[in-house]
């Protein structure tokens, strides 16, 4: 087996401390000029990062960011892109569709400029040369704040190169652009960041990912920069004034080559945690004189949350506007605990939500009551609210869910985080809610919130807490009876389901309808077995297991003189997750396993048992798991007791063989048929 790279490499620094080096980095501008390619440039590029299968190979990305003066007195970023890309077949041609998110709050919008796009075509040994019109560049609005530039290359086929450009101005310097050195789908021959910052501006530099750096240098350098500013007199604005600042620079150049596509491996929590990526969050400033902090602690990023319009600030004024509403939903509740669970159940049950990745409120709550939607952020900010507003301690917790990648416990880069859900301290039990998602119980969270680190936002004891995936235990338990009927073998079935099920089933059920949902499962047996009665027990009551029941009937073929028979009804693992030889990344599983299968069969009348499978015992790297298959036979019945127990839930790479090995055995045993004879 390949030796497995680290499964994620975060090396956290302030940019300006970080030079080892000196020398001079001056951005190169022909990388940002376009260059009509030779005919042999169309020839696919030889290498081990590229294969048959790929539908397009990224010849070069280069991207580079340096600042400007501003109106306000201080700096904006310039982001410059520029792209080649060849296309190889129809499967890569969305790699043609270009879209550029903008800021447009107040009236300091970001700006797209530059744009400049071309295709090249070879025909005949002769390469043709596309240019994209600027009456095919478009704009939409996403909502108040977003607006979308975006343009589709024309004349694009397979085997086209394309080639794009754009500049980008944003006076939203808290965040510059992140560059992703490494794509999820298709290989790249060179990708190259280069950043220069005046000394006025300090960064975080958070790096990820397995491959390293051809290139990684740093420099100094120097520049000018021309700011603008309000001049007001007397509170009066007379009108402008600009200045010029001379600064040192911090230069640094990041460059990899010949990178693979990341390939999702099964039980990855996402793709994004192991891309080769580099991300900037602003760490201070400084002002000529002084220095100021900027969300470089997690106690300054509480302090600046609890501040915020779009987050703390809403949660600290008294609101007697809600006051009318919880006394209608507390009515006739007087314990606590009810009424913070009446006040739970009326949020979840009469708000809809709207974007499940915006953990801010994205207008004011007043306006989240009078719509009865909104994002994550709206609706659990209100919840934190309307728990205050009743006396509860009710406090924001951020966090970051496993398909958006991991997040920092030792440093607040805050873009990482894309939820929010609220922590309720009450009677000295804490409860954890969320009421963006109405199929879960009060006290209860979605699987995907399981991704380790989170933080509490509160004046008094915000602190970190951990939801980790090995905390969360999956229990299912599965009876199955089956006795001689009058047309044959007649059954019950019945599972008791865990929590992580239990939600997953009403939310299904309230996608397709419980009448649908026995259908599908009907439509799994085949023609072998026709369901009866079916019931889902406790499908309203949202804190207890959903239980699965339902009646059947084998059809059987009368007088066949011997019957095969697989004894695992709906609950068997048919095919091993686990395939490849080998394994780069480590196993993430959303939560521990332990599923528990217990028949009992009558033997049918007129036969004999002619086989069984013999019963075995299997532990999975000492106490991390464990396989029992226990069957035997009793008088005139079968009895099976079936049990998959996972301890952990994440597994290092080095342990892939043995998962896999594990997985093996036991889709091979659960296979083994219970063979009956004719008397």
């Amino acid at each position: 087996m390949m030796k497995p790279p680290r499964p994620i490499v975060l090396i956290v620094s302030i940019l300006f401390l970080s030079l080892l080096q000196r020398y001079c980095v001056a951005q190169d501008k022909s990388k940002l000029q376009f260059v009509k390619p030779n005919p042999g440039d169309f020839k696919t590029p030889a290498g081990p990062i590229i294969d048959t299968s790929v539908g397009a190979v990224i010849l070069s990305d280069y991207g580079a960011t340096h600042f400007v003066g501003n109106k306000n007195g201080w700096f904006s970023y310039v982001y410059q892109l520029h792209t080649r890309i060849q296309i190889l077949n129809k499967k890569a041609f969305d790699l043609a569709k270009v879209e550029v998110t903008l800021y447009t709050k107040d009236n300091d919008p970001e700006t797209v400029d530059n744009i400049a796009a071309a295709t090249y075509n070879l025909d005949n040994g002769v390469v043709s040369e596309v240019r994209l019109d600027k009456k095919d560049i478009f704009e939409d609005r996403k909502d108040k704040n977003h607006i979308e530039k975006k343009f589709t290359l024309p004349a694009v086929r397979e085997g086209s190169i394309i080639e794009y450009t754009y500049t980008m101005t944003s006076p939203y310097n808290y965040n510059l652009p992140s560059w992703e050195f490494q794509s999820s789908e298709y290989p790249c021959l060179n990708s190259e960041y280069e950043v220069e910052i005046p000394q006025a501006l300090f960064y975080v530099v958070v790096r990820q990912g397995v491959h390293p750096f051809d290139i990684d240098k740093g420099s100094e350098g120097h520049a000018s920069y021309s700011l603008t500013e309000k001049e007001n007199v007397g509170g009066i604005i007379s009108g402008e004034k600009t200045f010029f600042v001379n600064a040192n620079t911090t230069k640094h150049r990041w460059v990899m080559k010949n990178i693979p596509p990341l390939k999702e491996e099964g039980y990855l929590s996402t793709p994004r945690n192991y891309l080769d990526r580099i991300s900037f969050q602003l760490s201070k400033t400084y002002d000529g004189s002084d220095y100021h902090d900027h969300t470089n602690t997690w106690a300054k990023a509480t302090e600046e949350l609890l501040k915020r319009e779009d987050f703390g600030e809403p949660l600290t004024d008294d609101k007697d506007w809600l006051n009318a509403l919880l006394a209608k939903i507390t009515a006739g509740v007087s314990e606590p605990l009810g009424q913070a669970k009446a006040i739970y159940y009326y949020t979840e049950e009469h708000f809809t939500c709207t974007d499940h990745y915006y953990a801010r409120i994205k207008t004011d709550l007043h306006d989240v009551l009078k719509k009865n939607s909104g994002t994550v952020g709206d609706i659990n900010l209100l919840l934190a609210a309307m728990l205050r507003q009743k006396g509860f301690q009710a406090d924001p917790v951020l966090l970051s869910t496993r398909e958006y990648g991991f997040n920092l416990a030792k440093y607040p880069i805050l873009d990482r985080l894309n939820y929010v859900i609220v922590r309720l301290s009450l009677g000295g039990v804490v409860y954890y809610l969320d009421a963006a998602h109405p199929e879960l119980g009060f006290g209860q969270l979605a699987g995907n919130c399981y991704n380790g680190h989170a933080r509490v936002i509160s004046d008094k004891d915000s602190g970190s807490v951990y939801f980790e995936a090995d905390s969360l235990h999956e229990k299912r338990t599965t009876m199955v009876f089956l006795i001689n009927g009058a047309g044959g073998l007649e059954g019950t079935y019945q599972a008791v389901l865990g929590p992580v099920e239990s939600y997953n089933v009403r939310r299904r059920v309230s996608d397709i309808g419980e009448k649908e949902y026995f259908k599908k499962i009907q439509t799994s047996y085949g023609e072998d077995l026709e369901l009866g009665q079916t019931n889902l027990d406790s499908l309203d009551k949202k804190e207890d297991p959903i239980t699965v029941r339902y009646s059947f009937a084998l059809k059987q073929a009368s007088g066949a003189s011997m019957l095969y028979f697989n004894p695992f009804f709906g609950d068997i693992q048919r095919e091993n997750p686990f395939k490849a030889a080998d394994r780069k990344y480590p196993v993430e599983m959303p939560y521990t396993t332990d599923n528990l299968y217990l028949l009992n069969l009558e033997i049918p009348e007129g036969y004999d048992v002619e086989e069984l499978p013999k019963s075995a015992r299997v532990a999975l790297n000492g106490d991390e798991g464990s396989f029992e298959y226990l069957i035997a036979r009793q008088d005139n019945m079968i009895q099976l007791r079936c049990r998959i127990k996972l301890n952990k839930a994440n597994f290092p790479a080095d342990d892939y063989a043995s998962l896999r090995d594990f997985y093996a055995f036991v889709v091979k045993k659960q296979s083994e048929q219970i063979i009956l004879k004719k008397k």
